[in-house]
């Protein structure tokens, strides 16, 4: 009661004595808020409290999130109390791109023989920045298709903000008649060799208390014993449930599928799925996502649903970002997790580390080594690995991909 009084004496001296009611954005006299001038990188995360440098009243939102989605000036509020009132300041801010786009992979040695058809070497080219959707490639050296000789040239890859990144390669102009051809006479006897990594061995190199060793299976595998494939020391398949192969390509579940998942179940295996995606919109892979949960229904799953994406071939012609590539995997993962499903990342030794910007999901590592007694190169953390592709095991005719799974 007696602040309410304080408050109706204070208004009522206002208005006694012709003053208006406070403005929220006029500073009090005795009121002190420095300011830093803050430049931030796109997409960084930062907070209200980085923009105060000294103050002498509360603030009410310093934990505010500051928006960095877009290059350019920006203006914050921040919230601050004195005495009885709350007041508003307004901050400026910039957020700049000075990240150079990511030449993803490209050939360093071209070989070109005289009447070929003409060579686009940026369309041979993949690569993505971190925030233009479009960027520029032009190759910069001289070179002539219609004479043979080795020239020297470079990829350049170029931003908005002219943030560039250039590669080196060689290119070889060859006469087809000038090239000496070496026959070999030797009988090839290699169909006697059985090629492939025996799940045996993989076990024997990796297994311990801390991995387990599995597969990943699809409709390639065609119809599977996995009776077999149990008894022959696998613990664990993750099953390809869902395909879309291309933009906007409608999303439906591999083929064998329910029968897979349904016999490995029964055979005693733990189980996991994954989501093969060529998803290019925010709205697109929500609208998988969704058909995703409906299709799982609740299932059990030992591991969590791995989001696959692998169209880089036409990534130029997705137009997105890095930023795009993970707000997608957060889109998945909202909906999924919904249902209780976490989310795991698959991809590639070059793709994580060139294009995904992974910071959140725990990761299935591609990365087939010389020999299966080795270890991966990749520096980065990861919770499955993706040994080889030509697995042999007892269950299955033909290749399969075997997986180490760390506990």
């Amino acid at each position: 009661d007696s602040m309410k009084k304080k408050i109706i004496l204070l208004i009522s001296i206002l208005l006694l004595s012709g003053c208006s009611l406070y403005d929220e954005y006029k500073m009090p006299k005795k009121v002190k808020i420095d300011t830093n001038k803050m430049t931030y990188e796109v997409y960084s995360k930062h907070k209200i409290k980085e923009l105060i440098k000294d103050k002498n009243v509360e603030i009410l939102n310093n934990k505010d999130v500051l928006n960095t989605n877009k290059t350019g000036k920006h203006t914050a509020i921040i919230r601050y109390k004195y005495k009885l009132f709350k007041y508003k300041l307004k901050v400026n801010y910039e957020v700049v791109d000075t990240l150079p786009p990511t030449l993803i992979t490209s050939q360093l040695n071209y070989i070109y023989y005289l009447d070929d058809e003409e060579i686009d070497f940026c369309s041979n080219a993949k690569y993505i920045d971190n925030y233009d959707r479009k960027v520029k490639c032009s190759i910069e050296g001289d070179y002539d298709l219609t004479k043979e000789g080795s020239y020297d040239l470079k990829y350049i890859i170029k931003d908005n903000n002219n943030n560039t990144t250039i590669q080196s390669f060689n290119l070889d102009v060859l006469d087809p008649e000038n090239i000496e051809y070496i026959e070999n006479d030797e009988e090839d006897n290699d169909d006697d060799i059985e090629e492939g990594i025996k799940f045996s061995d993989v076990v024997k190199a990796h297994k311990n208390d801390n991995t387990m060793i599995g597969l990943d299976i699809s409709r390639w595998q065609g119809d599977i014993d996995f009776d077999k494939v149990k008894k022959a020391g696998a613990e664990f398949v993750i099953i390809r449930m869902a395909v879309s192969n291309g933009p906007n390509d409608e999303i439906g579940l591999d083929s064998y599928y329910k029968k897979n998942i349904l016999k490995a179940k029964n055979a005693g295996l733990k189980v996991g799925v994954y989501v093969y995606t060529s998803a290019s919109s925010k709205k697109e892979i929500e609208k998988q996502a969704k058909y995703v949960r409906k299709e799982l229904n609740k299932t059990k799953l030992d591991f969590p649903i791995t989001y696959d994406f692998e169209s880089w071939d036409e990534i130029q012609e997705y137009t997105l970002n890095k930023y795009d590539l993970m707000n997608y995997v957060d889109t998945f993962y909202n909906e999924v997790k919904k249902d209780g499903y976490s989310v795991i990342l698959y991809g590639s030794k070059l793709y994580l580390e060139k294009a995904w910007d992974n910071k959140k999901y725990p990761v299935w590592l591609a990365h087939y080594v010389p020999n299966y007694y080795d270890k991966s190169s990749y520096e980065g953390k990861y919770d499955m690995w993706q040994i080889c592709s030509d697995g042999k095991i007892d269950g299955i005719n033909g290749d399969v991909d075997i997986d180490i799974y760390y506990k």
